[in-house]
């Protein structure tokens, strides 16, 4: 799954690089990125897949009304199979990976609960692949490709809401 969607990774930090989060306003911007993209991804998801997956749009949606900022509409994402949803939460769960490696570069007087880090992060990403080798190993070839077609247009779905607020930032 890594070396399949590591080009769209990588393609999506790109795409939010311009995003300086020690900037208040950028960060604000950042979270309003993800706010279009998360929404949709998390409904499609939530209750299928890993049995651990908790979503975040409350801990985001905290983070912008103390920012004064309301929730955006949100992207619609498409129907997405089982094994789809594997794939999506294999992007959202990464994301906690690479939100509190962000955290640390944000001004201290900024609300910070959608990127700060649970106490179970580390131990839930293991568990996350756990479970996603397990099911992946009890289906064939097919399932793993549509677990990764997914991902990929998880990747994308945030990207597409990075360049759109982008276009504001300067």
């Amino acid at each position: 799954m890594r070396d399949r969607t590591r080009s769209q990774h990588d393609a999506t930090e790109a795409a939010f690089a311009g995003y300086d989060l020690s900037k208040r306003h950028h960060y604000r911007a950042f979270l309003t990125a993800h706010a279009i993209a998360l929404p949709g991804l998390e409904i499609a998801v939530t209750g299928r897949g890993w049995r651990g997956f908790q979503p975040r749009l409350p801990l985001l949606a905290d983070d912008l009304a103390a920012l004064g900022t309301w929730l955006p509409t949100p992207m619609i994402a498409s129907d997405t199979s089982d094994a789809g949803a594997w794939g999506v939460q294999y992007v959202l769960e990464g994301s906690k990976l690479g939100g509190r490696l962000l955290s640390k570069g944000l001004p201290g007087d900024v609300p910070a609960k959608y990127l700060s880090p649970a106490a179970s992060m580390s131990a839930d990403w293991q568990a996350f692949c756990a479970a996603f080798d397990e099911a992946a190993i009890m289906q064939d070839g097919a399932w793993l490709e549509d677990a990764i077609d997914a991902a990929i247009e998880s990747f994308q779905f945030f990207r597409r809401a990075a360049t759109c607020i982008a276009e504001d930032l300067s």
